[in-house]
């Protein structure tokens, strides 16, 4: 009811009525058109700016969430043993999905063919169907990852001569492969360590060990593909020397959300033993492996925020400096209005619900304007050439609406379907132009822009907007309130 009272009230009858100006003040309504587009533009950046932002998150938040266990388990001796029955009892927690064991170093990695080092990845040694419980590991395998039956292990091994021993299988980071120029097949070596020479101190024996490589591990995440290899657990137990023993438990959380609580379930409740002593057991987990990244992530959004609310407080001096000018132009108006019993009240009402048109039309086209751009960036069909729309569909078009604006321009009937046209135009354009984004993935991890709207978040920033924009009417409202009848019409 309040609304239905306001549209068919006198107050807004007038104020809508000033802002379709006549010609001799067509200044004034251009001025009100920037006003409704500064307005727009800086509602539709920070939504678009954001949902970026909030997509490039979650993005990052998914894939590090598939690739990497929610809790990490360290003991504080380094090593620790009689590790199975503490994954039963880490399992045993109300919140915890699956555990898996884990031996983690890092190795220095030598194709066959090369003569030197190439550099060093980190090696794990893992029960591959456990990983996969708690990694989700074999979905990212091209190739096989049994790391001791492959064919692929078999057919090198029978090709080898009897003086190259080849230890087992390995899964190796797509990227590493790719900069190293390696393929299923290949044998690559990795030295443990290096041993001095009992004969010459000052030269020392690699300690080296030959794999097969039998798959690529591909996930997407270019911090793994270039920095992972998997091996057998019980390979890398041999490789380092300690039988029975790792140096990780990888837990799986049935929510990332509670991995903080799991943690500290574990630290509470287990007790590893080395040597007939109890330790704590160190734990991490994923949010703190990647606290920095989305602190920093959050910080972005904020100061995006404030540079954003910054351009919608530029937009409502506009609106402030329309209506200033209005009341100058409506002086005499004004003063007619008064002198004929309008309130004070009325008159600042009528001003105050120009402005607020104003920028209701600017948050209405600007949340458009970025909603339909944040869509547009994640849809991924198969859309017209930017230059076909650019050059060819639009400048067609445009002559159409152009000829059609000509000749039916003083039929009121038809406005409306020529304002219809050219908003199909514009979002054709926007159609052809807006199209998903492919991004550096070594640096950014991703592939493609991603984009996430939070539809809390744009209805505040509207609600904001909004409150911004009636703020910005109040004073010029208030000095058309003030207006004198007499000292209004005195020249008139």
């Amino acid at each position: 009811m309040g609304l239905t009272r306001i549209l068919y009230s006198f107050e807004w009858l007038v104020s809508s009525r000033y802002l379709r100006s006549r010609r001799k003040q067509s200044f004034i309504s251009i001025i009100s058109l920037i006003s409704v587009g500064g307005v727009a533009i800086g509602i539709a950046t920070v939504i678009l700016v954001i949902s970026v932002m909030n997509g490039f998150e979650q993005s990052l938040k998914d894939k590090f969430l598939i690739n990497q266990a929610h809790v990490n388990v360290r003991s504080t001796k380094g090593y620790f043993n009689n590790y199975q029955e503490q994954i039963d009892k880490i399992e045993g927690i109300a919140g915890v999905v699956s555990a898996s064991p884990v031996i983690y170093s890092q190795l220095a990695i030598q194709p066959k063919r090369s003569k030197r080092i190439e550099g060093t990845i980190y090696i794990k040694g893992i029960d591959p169907i456990l990983e996969n419980d708690v990694t989700g590991f074999s979905g990212f395998v091209d190739g096989s990852f049994d790391f001791h039956d492959s064919a692929l292990l078999e057919d090198v091994r029978h090709r080898s001569s009897q003086r190259e021993t080849i230890k087992g299988g390995i899964v190796l980071g797509s990227s590493v492969a790719s900069r190293l120029d390696i393929n299923r097949g290949d044998v690559l070596r990795l030295i443990s360590k290096m041993e001095p020479n009992p004969a010459n101190p000052s030269t020392f024996f690699a300690d080296v060990s030959n794999f097969v490589v039998i798959g690529l591990y591909e996930s997407g995440m270019f911090a793994y593909d270039n920095a992972f290899g998997f091996i057998s657990l019980e390979i890398a137990q041999d490789l380092y020397n300690q039988k029975n023993h790792i140096n990780l438990i990888q837990v799986r959380t049935t929510t990332p959300e509670i991995a903080s609580t799991i943690a500290n379930k574990i630290r509470r409740e287990i007790k590893f033993s080395n040597s007939g002593l109890y330790s704590v057991p160190r734990t991490s987990t994923w949010v703190e492996s990647h606290a920095a990244l989305f602190e920093a992530i959050q910080l972005e959004k904020l100061v995006t925020v404030i540079i954003e609310a910054l351009i919608i407080l530029v937009a409502s001096f506009n609106i402030a400096s329309t209506l200033i000018m209005m009341v100058m132009e409506k002086t005499r108006e004004i003063g007619i209005l008064r002198s004929m019993g309008s309130s004070k009240m009325k008159i600042l009402i009528i001003f105050v619900l120009q402005g607020c048109i104003i920028g209701f039309l600017g948050i209405v086209l600007g949340s458009a304007l970025g909603i339909g751009i944040c869509v547009l960036l994640a849809l991924e069909v198969v859309r017209p050439s930017r230059w076909f729309a650019l050059l060819i569909f639009v400048p067609i078009f445009l002559q159409v609406a152009i000829a059609l604006h000509q000749t039916i321009r003083r039929s009121r009937s038809l406005k409306f379907a020529i304002s219809l046209l050219w908003l199909g135009i514009i979002a054709f354009v926007l159609y052809c132009l807006v199209q998903p984004i492919q991004i550096n993935s070594e640096v950014y991890q991703l592939n493609r822009l991603a984009v996430k709207i939070d539809w809390f978040f744009v209805g505040v920033i509207n609600f904001s907007s909004f409150f911004i924009c009636l703020l910005a009417t109040l004073y010029p409202a208030w000095q058309a309130s003030k207006l004198n009848p007499v000292e209004a019409l005195r020249y008139e």
